[in-house]
């Protein structure tokens, strides 16, 4: 009896691959035939979306390579099978490149130049110090308009400080785990566990921050001095992005073009 049931389980699950590989299969033939499309025809496929990152790709290409309509239409011509492609599995054209249209019309004009990734470190950096502007900042303008005791209602700086630099590098890393590199991906699960295990660590640093001990070394700063602080860390940042050759945005930041 036992052997039967055994049977019978091992006959569904393989019933469940064949039929996994013979969708996989028509998905497989499905872009093989998008591949070989005529132009004409994988426009009318795009998105709303898609239509508008080609139509101002296009106006891109016109404008920084001196191009008529026609010459850049003919650039984008060959793009649309690999854009629907990716717009099947629900990836828009934005998402498939990493690349706004400017930006893509660049790298199509210029295609001899290679790209470099930016490191992480220079990623972490700059989106450390961006999220400490924002905090310190954003704190800073609340305990301008605070009237009523600031010094219950407000974060120390050292908590302030270390939260936004705390969040921005993991913000930076966050954005290397969803995106797939190498056609991998970091699961959901591990990537929900890591996000609470992240959320925690901040909740003890905080508690830890507010300690009566701490405060002699985490001071509650006047709003107007937090917003002073938050501004030269924004001028940091933008300092070291011009001189790392950092574009783009912090956390998907556009590879250095060598």
């Amino acid at each position: 009896m036992a052997e039967k049931e055994q049977e019978k389980n091992n006959s569904n699950i393989n019933a469940e691959k064949q039929e996994k590989l013979k969708k996989q299969s028509e998905v497989d033939a499905k872009d093989e035939e998008l591949k070989n499309e005529d132009p004409k025809t994988l426009r009318q496929k795009l998105s709303n979306k898609n239509q508008d990152y080609v139509f101002r790709l296009e106006k891109e290409l016109q404008r920084q390579g001196s191009l008529s309509h026609e010459e850049a239409v003919a650039m984008t011509d060959g793009l649309l099978s690999e854009i629907v492609i990716a717009q099947r599995h629900g990836q828009p054209a934005n998402g498939l490149y990493l690349a706004s249209p400017k930006i893509k019309a660049e790298e199509m004009l210029h295609p001899e130049q290679k790209t470099v990734e930016t490191p992480f470190w220079q990623r972490a950096v700059d989106g450390a110090l961006l999220y400490l502007a924002i905090f310190v900042g954003l704190f800073g303008v609340i305990a301008l308009f605070e009237t009523k005791q600031p010094q219950n209602s407000q974060m120390g700086i050292l908590t302030l400080a270390s939260v936004g630099i705390l969040m921005g590098v993991f913000m930076v890393k966050y954005n290397d785990w969803v995106i797939p590199k190498n056609g991998q991906r970091i699961g959901l699960p591990k990537l929900l566990l890591s996000g609470l295990g992240i959320a925690v660590a901040l909740f003890v640093w905080i508690w830890i921050l507010s300690l009566p001990a701490i405060r002699v070394i985490n001071p509650v700063l006047p709003g107007a001095v937090d917003i002073v602080i938050a501004a030269i860390a924004y001028g940091a940042r933008y300092l070291f992005r011009q001189h790392y050759h950092i574009t783009g945005s912090s956390f998907a930041s556009r590879p250095q073009r060598k």
